[in-house]
């Protein structure tokens, strides 16, 4: 009786679950809201400070796209009173993930297929190591979930009347108007319609195609009008390749998504330390060429399989290219980390015996060591508890006292918000004024 209850309300239970996970990580954030770094610093500011149409053309051009969500989540923050106003750019980051979820159990799939599929999927999305607290429930983040949700529709089923079917276009635009992220996947999409021509196909890709076009166009006028070395972040400290960063990336994408960042250091620090960076680093490549080209051989025809491989390779790429420094982490290391595992789920899902048990082994380590790191266990709890965190309304009612002070914001004590002054809140942070 009681496995019969649960095998019909299957979805349901897997989303209430969710729910009481994301609640438990961060029950202070969800009940009295936060502004974390930029979010409060950059795009709220803008937008009390130089009304809703400033806030919602704003670009930081240090970035160099357009970023709607963040655009509209701090406009909305600004119609109600400041004291319940983090409290809105925290909804507006939990309604991408919620969204997310219910994609994944809910919507019908070439790639999500059984009640198995569903729990692992929405559990790698929500618990594996890439998943770290500075992501979380942060709007200016909210465009990596937003591509993630891209990637599924990919391999999304035609089935007439489904109401995720008639949404996915609007997911699509949004998306795209928030990221360059998600318009890598337009000739993804066009592979798509070439394939299967249908209406659903068409207004797929002809929608990720014009928010290409018009993220294109703003990258490039960006670059043209050296707008991005006169913003707050040199385009110096991007752009490096190095041995330390490749390291770096190592670390941080394949190694730490299957083995979180506390077992990975234990094992580096007792094996590999006294071992030369490019020495290990040849071993990786030498070991990830090997197996790429296993994968390739015995699964080429699993187009699925193959299109997660491809845009892991991509976004390892952009992210080596576009993180700060020498450091591939945070949110840069978040997307090729989940397309990592997602690869390895494919691979689960289409093997057969040792190849199928050695992908449920390494996945199921992935979960387990990160809900070990899910909250307390982790480089930076302060950013998911309130550990000696500011108060907002006192807070609000200093500034309101003296409209001079530096409101404090997470991560504190570092980060603060001005709400006075007629400048923008940093030189690269302006409305998009083109033409």
């Amino acid at each position: 009786m009681l496995t019969l209850f649960l095998n019909k309300n299957f979805k349901i239970i897997t989303f209430l679950l969710i729910l009481v996970i994301i609640f438990y990580r961060s029950p202070h954030i969800l009940l009295n809201g936060r502004f974390i770094a930029e979010e409060g610093s950059h795009w709220f500011r803008n937008s009390y400070l130089f009304g809703p149409f400033a806030g919602l053309t704003q670009i930081n051009w240090a970035s160099s796209y357009f970023n709607l969500w963040a655009n509209v989540s701090s406009v909305f923050a600004t119609f109600v009173p400041l004291e319940f106003s983090p409290i809105v750019m925290v909804y507006f980051a939990l309604i991408v993930k919620l969204y997310l979820f219910l994609f994944i159990i809910f919507a019908q799939s070439n790639f999500i297929k059984s009640n198995i599929d569903r729990l692992f999927l929405s559990l790698i999305v929500l618990l594996s190591p890439p998943m770290i607290a500075e992501v979380w429930l942060n709007t200016l983040v909210s465009q990596v979930y937003f591509t993630i949700i891209c990637v599924f529709i990919l391999f999304q089923k035609n089935t007439i009347n489904s109401i995720f079917n008639k949404i996915s276009p609007f997911i699509l635009l949004i998306s795209g108007l928030s990221s360059l992220l998600p318009c890598l996947l337009t000739p993804f999409f066009l592979f798509n319609l070439v394939k299967e021509k249908n209406k659903f196909n068409f207004y797929n890709f002809f929608t990720i195609l014009g928010c290409s076009f018009f993220q294109s166009f703003i990258f490039l006028y960006s670059y043209l009008q050296n707008l991005a070395n006169t913003a707050n972040v040199p385009q110096s400290e991007r752009f490096i390749i190095s041995l330390e960063k490749f390291f770096n990336y190592i670390y941080n994408v394949p190694v730490k998504s299957l083995f979180g960042r506390d077992l990975t250091q234990y094992i580096y620090y007792n094996l590999f330390e006294n071992l030369n960076i490019l020495l290990i680093i040849i071993i990786f490549i030498l070991l990830f060429i090997s197996i790429l080209f296993f994968t390739i051989k015995y699964f080429k025809n699993d187009k699925i399989f193959l299109i997660l491989l491809i845009l892991f390779i991509i976004n390892t790429v952009l992210a080596l290219f576009g993180s700060k420094v020498e450091q591939v982490q945070g949110r840069f290391a978040l997307l090729p980390g989940v397309l990592f595992l997602l690869s390895i789920y494919r691979l689960f899902q289409i093997s057969n015996k040792g190849i199928k048990y050695l992908c449920i082994i390494l996945i199921t380590s992935s979960l387990v060591i990160g809900s070990y790191e899910f909250k307390k266990n982790n480089k930076y709890p302060q950013l998911l508890m309130c550990l000696a965190c500011p108060d907002w309304k006192e807070e609000v009612s200093k500034w309101k006292k003296d409209n001079t002070y530096e409101l404090k914001i997470w991560d504190y004590p570092r980060k603060t918000m001005s709400l006075y002054g007629e400048s923008w809140s940093f030189k690269g942070g302006r409305p998009l004024t083109i033409f």
